[in-house]
């Protein structure tokens, strides 16, 4: 039987607040369509951390955000895990991934590597790949969905560390959304191998945002309904493979 990508990994470390319950229960049907069950022992959710203010972050969400990736990496550090996967509670998965996943591991299993995201803003221009897989050292956001390897965990954790020490818009990286920082992070050590999903494989899935302030068509009751149906439609389309990249 293939192996999954959740069978290669030691723990799967999911970020979610708790009184999201509506992401929980997509979360877990996501995952099983994707073949793990939510409550797998493999499966962590750690206590996510409330901070008081935003010290410094776009906001206080952002800030608890951020802490919550620290803690998780530095967790898998202590633990002695060689490989971890880290998802946010929004992520979904495309029928693509459900069927190459064993690809996936294969060449993870196989070659060298420190980070890879399965989840990206990359659409275009990335180039083909028998294993999926493709090394990228540019920018890009989203960590919603991604992996790492036990060499690459000291270096990060110092660095998202030293950010938090840095006023916003420092040169080293100062105090900001999470995939800025591993952004700074892949500029700051080239040499560390990061590899990307070609094509992207997990997008966020549409929802109200937990980091900020709701919009405006998330508080009314007259909108609320019909832009979360519109936002289930598109995501099962993405799925498919019928709509680009969000």
């Amino acid at each position: 039987m293939d192996r999954t990508l959740f069978d290669y990994v030691d723990r799967i470390a999911i970020i979610h607040l708790p009184d999201r319950l509506d992401r929980y229960r997509a979360l877990g049907e996501e995952l099983l369509r994707a073949g793990i069950e939510i409550d797998n022992p493999k499966i962590m959710f750690p206590a996510p951390p409330m901070p008081d203010d935003a010290n410094g972050f776009h906001s206080r969400g952002v800030h608890g955000n951020f802490l919550s990736h620290l803690e998780i990496i530095e967790s898998a550090y202590h633990d002695g895990l060689e490989t971890l996967l880290v998802l946010e509670d929004d992520a979904i998965f495309s029928d693509r991934f459900r069927a190459t996943q064993s690809n996936l591991v294969d060449a993870l299993s196989s070659d060298a590597w420190d980070m890879c995201f399965v989840g990206h803003s990359i659409s275009t221009g990335l180039q083909d790949s028998t294993s999926g897989l493709v090394r990228y050292s540019g920018p890009f956001i989203w960590a919603h969905c991604y992996l790492l390897h036990r060499r690459v965990m000291p270096r990060l954790i110092q660095y998202m560390r030293d950010t938090l020490l840095h006023p916003a818009g420092h040169p080293d990286g100062g105090r900001m959304y999470i995939d800025a920082t591993f952004t700074l992070f892949r500029k700051r050590y080239p040499d560390m191998i990061c590899l990307i999903s070609s094509p992207c494989l997990s997008v966020q899935r549409g929802s109200q945002s937990s980091l900020n302030s709701q919009l405006w068509y998330d508080k009314s009751s007259i909108t609320r309904y019909a832009v979360r149906g519109a936002r289930v439609i598109r995501d099962e389309l993405w799925r498919k493979g019928w709509l680009p990249q969000k």
